[in-house]
């Protein structure tokens, strides 16, 4: 018999964020992989969920920091493969991911894939709190209220984007900040929305940070695990 594949977003950092759900299933499963991104580091992911994981054999999974696509591709492939040899010997495997499952997640292109090699395998998506919404409650602060509309951007690539996506929306959430910071805060600045910003970096572990002055940080290290919050109606 096939075992089940189970995709479980474990939140934003805290470990008791995660939903019982979740946590019964880690606590079941045969299998917990992990995404992995370079042999130095520690898996986030697995940080979050440790406690949890009781008899499970953990598999790592590489899921490199880079955007070339054929690099990207091999690594899913090969995790895929690994994931889908335990499946038909039976076992059932989960693929923990920081924030939920679905969303800008390396899950959701494994299952595909996983899906593909297996057919007939039952796949089990678990949701888990997102960075921005665990943010929001942090600071009391509301995303959106009544007719408001909000966007969620991931890596803005073209920080200039903003003098568009601040005509349409009152509430915007930028994810993965690091790479492009200085030129947000230029653009915000610009903008005059430099003023109705927060800044929050690696939200429940021991390093959270919360800023509300974004200028301050210009030509520092950022946490990867970064994003920020603009409300064009103020806080």
């Amino acid at each position: 018999m096939t075992g089940k594949f189970y995709g479980i977003g474990v939140g934003p950092g805290a470990a008791d964020l995660l939903t019982v759900r979740a946590v019964n299933i880690l606590k079941a499963v045969d299998v917990v992989c992990i995404p992995r991104s370079s042999a130095e580091k520690k898996s986030v992911a697995l940080t979050v969920a440790q406690a949890y994981i009781e008899t499970a054999e953990i598999l790592e999974v590489s899921t490199p920091m880079t955007r070339d696509a054929a690099v990207l591709d091999a690594s899913w492939n090969k995790g895929a493969e690994e994931i889908a040899n335990l499946l038909r010997q039976g076992k059932n495997v989960a693929f923990i991911t920081i924030g939920d499952s679905m969303l800008y997640s390396t899950y959701t292109y494994l299952m595909k894939k996983v899906q593909r090699l297996v057919p007939d395998v039952d796949i089990v998506s678990v949701p888990g709190i997102t960075s921005y919404s665990a943010s929001a409650a942090y600071l009391n602060l509301p995303l959106a209220e009544g007719a408001e509309k909000f966007v969620v951007i991931p890596a803005l690539d073209d920080p200039s984007e903003l003098n568009t996506i601040l005509k349409i929306f009152p509430n915007v959430i930028l994810m993965k900040v690091a790479g492009q910071f200085d030129q947000i805060v230029d653009v915000l600045e610009k903008l005059g929305k430099i003023d109705k910003t927060v800044y929050i970096s690696r939200l429940g572990y021991a390093e959270q940070f919360v800023t509300y002055d974004l200028r301050a940080l210009k030509n520092k290290k950022l946490d990867y695990l970064s994003l920020i919050i603009v409300k064009q109606g103020g806080f």
